[in-house]
């Protein structure tokens, strides 16, 4: 409800998930603590996706799909408004690590050959999430791993017909 409406009241969230808005009050006092803890949950599955991804140590291509089908799961369990969630300094540092983490490793797979050098300098960090982001909300019809396929395949090669 709050990625189609940030503005949404607790009581319609509360309505929406089958529950009375004194139960959703009873573990969070006020809106901004219910989106406080989405924003933590969103956060720590990203975390959480990295981690299995395993960026440092899986083959690049493996860890590339790994992390893009994990982040795939992500943005659909979690649709929230980011720049809501980065108002929040430990939020921000946090997902801050999160893309350092994810630089690190496009800087990984250009060195091993697997992205082109001829790129200008930080063109790949950028084009990943916007294809991830792309395939996650508008081909929802696709399964998580054949989205993070579109997404590695568009990455890697691009939409020429050759």
């Amino acid at each position: 409800m709050l990625a189609a409406d940030p503005g949404a009241s607790i009581a319609s969230i509360a309505a929406e998930a089958g529950v009375d808005r004194r139960t959703v009050y009873r573990r969070f006092a006020c809106r901004e603590d219910l989106l406080a803890a989405i924003h933590e949950a969103r956060v720590s599955a990203i975390e959480e996706a990295i981690g299995e991804a395993r960026l440092r140590e899986a083959p690049v291509a493996v860890a590339l799909h790994r992390y893009v089908e994990q982040i795939i799961v992500v943005n659909r369990t979690w649709p929230v408004d980011l720049a809501r969630m980065l108002a929040d300094d430990a939020i921000r540092r946090r997902r801050d690590a999160c893309i350092a983490e994810v630089d690190a490793f496009l800087r990984r797979a250009t060195e091993e050959g697997l992205l082109r050098q001829d790129q200008p300098e930080g063109w790949a960090a950028p084009l990943l999430p916007e294809l991830v982001n792309l395939v996650s909300h508008q081909q929802t019809h696709l399964t998580p791993g054949k989205a993070a396929d579109v997404v590695v395949e568009t990455f890697l090669h691009g939409v020429a017909a050759s």
